[in-house]
């Protein structure tokens, strides 16, 4: 048995989690490019976003903002439908600052060095490196039991190692795909669409009752075709593709009419189909499941 001294030397690994944590974004000097190579890896889900706003954590804390049952329990310190939610998320709605949330120190005797954030998100521990009994079974699949021959020289062994990790790719793959944090992502959705979720939701909040669907959609920025495909009844062409520009300006003002509803009619469904999204979201959001869209 390893005594505890000499049992620090078999380190865990570091904290770590499945998806991109928030992110200070030290860049470059010389080249203005992010240092951090997953930052490098990751498509900003919108124009001039912030490094920490590159992250699936960041709008799991802005649609718990938009909850309006948790909401209230803030209001209420915790008490009400939500606490338990309450006990390991906080109030939300103490400071608009992410931050402040994120790495706010936790008074709990289980998860003394760690901040909120990794508490709630981050992968627990891993599986120490041990020494195993000769009678071990072990047919845990989160395990591969090995014998090293002690004989053999170190970089030789280290180079054996990576080769048996590779011919068992699939396995090694099945399993750190899977998250064991207390709060796992529930789905992989791309950040650039729960940006535009939210987006939607707040303009749906603040124009509810003044502006149609399609004007509401254009306040979100959110991408149509615009484009309409016409067929001619009389023969003349087969198809035409037409803007409501492109119409005008080459004399087709019969059509004009039609490639306007048509493009409304794209943009309120669009526009639909983000606030549904926002709703699931936040819906779910409240079970501690982000982010789903399951009813």
């Amino acid at each position: 048995m390893i005594d505890n001294k000499k049992d620090q030397r078999y380190k865990v690994g570091k904290k770590f989690f499945i998806y991109a944590p928030p992110f200070k974004g030290i860049r470059s000097k010389s080249t203005g490019e992010y240092i951090s190579r997953r930052l490098q890896r990751i498509t900003p889900p919108f124009r001039d976003a912030k490094a920490w706003q590159c992250s699936v954590y960041y709008f799991w804390w802005e649609f718990l903002r938009r909850h309006e049952g948790y909401h209230d329990c803030c209001i209420r310190g915790g008490k009400g439908k939500y606490k338990k939610l309450y006990a390991d998320f906080g109030n939300i709605h103490e400071h608009d600052d992410f931050w402040k949330w994120w790495a706010q120190k936790v008074d709990d005797e289980f998860y003394s060095d760690l901040r909120r954030g990794e508490r709630l998100f981050s992968e627990p521990p891993a599986g120490k490196i041990e020494l195993a009994e000769r009678s071990l079974n072990n047919d845990s699949n989160d395990v591969l039991t090995i014998n090293i021959p002690l004989e053999v020289r170190t970089p030789f062994l280290v180079k054996q190692f990576r080769k048996l990790l590779k011919d068992h790719e699939q396995q090694v793959q099945e399993v750190r795909k899977v998250s064991k944090a207390k709060y796992p992502v529930s789905s992989s959705v791309r950040l650039s669409s729960l940006y535009q979720a939210l987006r939607v939701w707040d303009i749906e909040q603040e124009y509810r009752k003044t502006k149609k669907k399609y004007e509401k959609c254009d306040l979100a920025g959110i991408y149509v075709n615009e484009i309409l495909t016409i067929s001619d009844p009389d023969g003349e062409f087969k198809t035409m593709r037409l803007t409501i520009e492109k119409a005008k300006r080459e004399g087709h003002e019969e059509y004009i009419n039609h490639i306007v509803q048509e493009v409304r009619r794209r943009k309120s469904q669009s526009y639909t189909r983000y606030l549904t999204a926002a709703e699931n979201y936040i819906r779910n959001v409240g079970e501690g499941n982000f982010p789903s869209q399951k009813k």
